[in-house]
């Protein structure tokens, strides 16, 4: 699937920008950056929060960074879409970056879950929705997903391409 889609971008009009463009490459690698830290911030807040630390601090406080979480994803989604149609060749076969894209829909599904069942459905507190151990499952999730997610991110240069 990825090769077909890799296929579809090399040579394209945005391709062959992407690469002509001198500076385009670091401006989104510090964009990508800048997103992955508004999202890793804010979703250390909250998960650490989930997982009973900052116990002073309401839960629905946490809500105030959910649109800095979403504003760096979308950051990251976008840069990301654009590192792939740049290279698209490069990324279709690394094995880092399709277990992060891998993990990214893994997390987004378990953000997804818990947002839609607890979240939302809650107009009081979060914690008399949801138990304790429920809590840190999906809190511990989020962060390793999430950590797993920067680290291969980091790794995509120096792992195998197939």
């Amino acid at each position: 699937m990825l090769d077909a889609l890799a296929q579809a971008f090399l040579g394209s009009p945005l391709n062959e920008w992407i690469q002509a463009t001198y500076w385009l490459w670091p401006v989104m690698e510090i964009t990508h950056f800048i997103g992955l830290t508004l999202l890793m911030g804010g979703l250390l807040i909250v998960d650490l929060r989930l997982l009973g630390l900052f116990p002073s601090v309401k839960l629905t406080a946490t809500h105030k960074v959910l649109p800095l979480v979403l504003l760096g994803f979308t950051l990251n989604l976008i840069t990301g879409i654009l590192f792939f149609i740049g290279d698209p060749m490069r990324y279709s076969v690394n094995v880092g970056f399709q277990i992060k894209m891998l993990l990214v829909l893994v997390a987004g599904a378990n953000a997804f879950l818990f947002h839609s069942r607890y979240w939302l459905d809650s107009q009081s507190s979060l914690s008399m929705a949801l138990n304790r151990v429920d809590e840190r499952i999906v809190a511990g999730l989020s962060l390793c997903l999430w950590t797993c997610v920067l680290l291969l991110g980091r790794l995509i240069p120096y792992v195998s391409t197939g």
